[in-house]
């Protein structure tokens, strides 16, 4: 049996005391028994009592029911709220790891900048420096070439003075044996 026939069931039989009720009060009251009138009015204020009790568990199951929808209802509020709430963390979870992937990133790049920057002035000083050490190196061989120039030349020299030196001698000695000659020779005439 469904509520409607309960209602419905119920409403018929809360009319079939209440019309009962009256019928034994106003029967009471036509042969002059105010026990059978009394006992009408009761039937017809228990009938009348059901019947608000009736109403009263109907309106309170309507509002169980209104109840129970609003917290249905809340409760899928707050699951598309949890879920936003989700959704927002995650977007924010997903940016915050975008921006530390890009940080890195970045710094990563920096890092090859100043490893390059670093390199390229590790060359540019160890040129420099070849530079500077062939220079020192060439100029130390001109100066190496111009001692053994000098040297030579001096060296040169030398074996010209001591080529002259030499010949004076030679001609010293010479002169000295000629002149031991011309003095045996004129010796030898005296």
């Amino acid at each position: 049996m469904s509520d409607d026939d309960g209602a419905a069931s119920s409403a018929r039989r809360d009319l079939v005391d209440k019309v009962a009720g009256r019928v034994k009060e106003v029967a009471g009251a036509i042969v002059d028994n105010d026990d059978l009138a009394d006992r009408g009015r009761l039937q017809q204020a228990e009938a009348e009592k059901r019947r608000e009790a009736e109403a009263d568990e109907t309106a309170a199951s309507l509002e169980i029911e209104e109840a129970e929808q609003d917290i249905a209802s809340t409760e899928a509020e707050a699951d598309v709220a949890r879920q936003n709430v989700e959704d927002r963390t995650d977007a924010n979870e997903a940016a915050a790891q975008n921006d530390r992937l890009r940080q890195h990133q970045e710094a990563e790049a920096d890092a090859m900048r100043c490893a390059k920057e670093a390199r390229i002035a590790a060359e540019t000083q160890a040129e420099r420096r070849m530079a500077e050490a062939d220079a020192s190196r060439r100029a130390a061989e001109n100066a190496a070439a111009d001692e053994i120039s000098a040297a030579r030349e001096d060296y040169d020299e030398s074996l010209d003075k001591a080529d002259a030196l030499e010949r004076e001698a030679a001609e010293a000695r010479e002169r000295a044996a000629q002149a031991e000659r011309d003095l045996e020779t004129n010796g030898d005439q005296q």
